[in-house]
């Protein structure tokens, strides 16, 4: 999207919904969305925690709201003024084409007001080429779908919609998580990865492990 565009159809809809992006400030070399989404195959070993509401709940936005910012504030995801990575689209995208569209990390705070689990959801796109609803961060209200970084990159925070419930889940240190690792170590060095997405592996591993071949 164009920078006018993604104003107006991600980022004043998000600030409505209690997340305003910030213009620049995103570290240096952060853990790259890619990986955050592997966490969901973290195990309890790694210091995940979970929150899940069922469909059949009847307050199930509200419910998953507080659980999701209960997780935020005590896993240690926001910084100063509960600010946060927020992965958002990274350019322009046709939902009626494209399948997979590339994200990138943007830095945002949490306002006073905010429903990051209904509004936040719901922020429509059109609908993508096998039908269904394209939204910025899941499907709909009360379908989530997305990733959360704090600052520093130490924890993960991933909403998700299930079989039969919705929720989230926290992962501490996730760079440091094998699942996280082996397929950075693989993203740096796979021809199958775009180009970007092997500049992000490589650029997080240089700053964990000393010698990392450059991407191709």
């Amino acid at each position: 999207m164009g920078r006018q565009e993604m104003r107006r159809k991600v980022h004043e809809p998000l600030r409505r919904a209690g997340l305003e992006v910030l213009e620049g400030g995103v570290p240096e070399a952060p853990l790259p969305v890619f990986a955050v989404g592997v966490t969901v195959g973290c195990g309890e070993g790694t210091g995940r925690r979970n929150a899940t509401v069922g469909f059949d709940d009847p307050h199930l936005v509200e419910r998953a709201n507080r659980d999701w910012y209960e997780l935020a504030t005590s896993s240690g995801l926001f910084g100063p003024d509960r600010e946060f990575l927020l992965a958002l689209p990274a350019r322009r995208y046709n939902p009626r084409v494209d399948l997979d569209q590339p994200y990138a990390w943007r830095r945002v705070r949490l306002l006073d007001r905010w429903d990051v689990m209904g509004a936040a959801c719901a922020i429509r796109r059109g609908r993508n080429v096998l039908g269904f609803d394209d939204c910025v961060l899941g499907s709909r209200a009360g379908r989530p779908e997305f990733r959360m970084l704090s600052l520093d990159s130490s924890v993960s925070l991933v909403g998700t919609t299930e079989q039969h419930a919705i929720g989230s889940f926290t992962v501490p240190d996730p760079g440091g998580t094998e699942a996280v690792r082996r397929l950075l170590d693989w993203a740096a060095n796979g021809a199958e990865w775009s180009r970007e997405q092997r500049a992000a592996a490589v650029a997080w591993l240089r700053r964990h492990e000393p010698a990392v071949a450059d991407p191709a």
